[in-house]
């Protein structure tokens, strides 16, 4: 510890710790919110998510990431929700359908149903079909709060993105962090 790296999830420059994976590499993460943070692979080493859940309450911001992720190439599919309610509910008809999301992407700070709440409800209906667990992306203005770092793990495999200011550079980070999470052993991509 003590290394800094910037990182593309939290927006800033950080301290880092190592972390010795199964496969005998090394792997270099954020002290913040554990995000890796080395290349993992180009943009045409990616395996895209199949589908993607993406939940905002901004219809401006759902836009724009809905366009990221196909414009991309980082999503076959999105599926776009208003809230966390919509969000859990589009999840469930997909499983029904034997078509899970891969990814879910959630505004934390949304109505009726807010971005953690709609994990937490995600991963119930998950095991209640018996489905492995969907990636999660939580997206907030804000700094990552140290409370919510236990709750990443808890709903693991989770992630977090401060969205910043600058939408240009949110969408670079926001490709640069789904390349981290593809690689990720914990994330099914399919």
């Amino acid at each position: 510890m003590g290394e800094r790296a910037a990182c593309a999830a939290c927006g800033e420059s950080v301290e880092t710790y190592d972390v010795d994976l199964e496969s005998g590499t090394r792997e270099v993460r954020c002290v913040q919110c554990g995000m890796p943070l080395a290349k993992s692979a180009g943009r045409e080493g990616l395996v895209r998510f199949r589908r993607v859940l993406v939940a905002d309450d901004s219809a401006f911001f759902l836009k724009a990431l809905e366009e990221t992720l196909r414009s991309r190439r980082l999503a076959g599919e999105v599926v776009a929700a208003r809230d966390g309610a919509e969000a859990v509910e589009k999840a469930t008809a997909a499983l029904c359908e034997k078509r899970p999301v891969s990814l879910a992407i959630l505004d934390l700070l949304m109505p009726r149903l807010n971005g953690l709440h709609a994990a937490v409800a995600l991963r119930a209906v998950e095991r209640g079909f018996g489905a492995a667990p969907a990636g999660v992306l939580f997206l907030s203005g804000r700094r990552l709060d140290p409370t919510l770092r236990p709750l990443l793990d808890e709903l693991a495999p989770a992630f977090y993105l401060n969205k910043g200011t600058d939408g240009a550079a949110l969408h670079r980070r926001l490709e640069e962090v789904l390349v981290a999470i593809s690689s990720s052993p914990r994330v099914r991509r399919v």
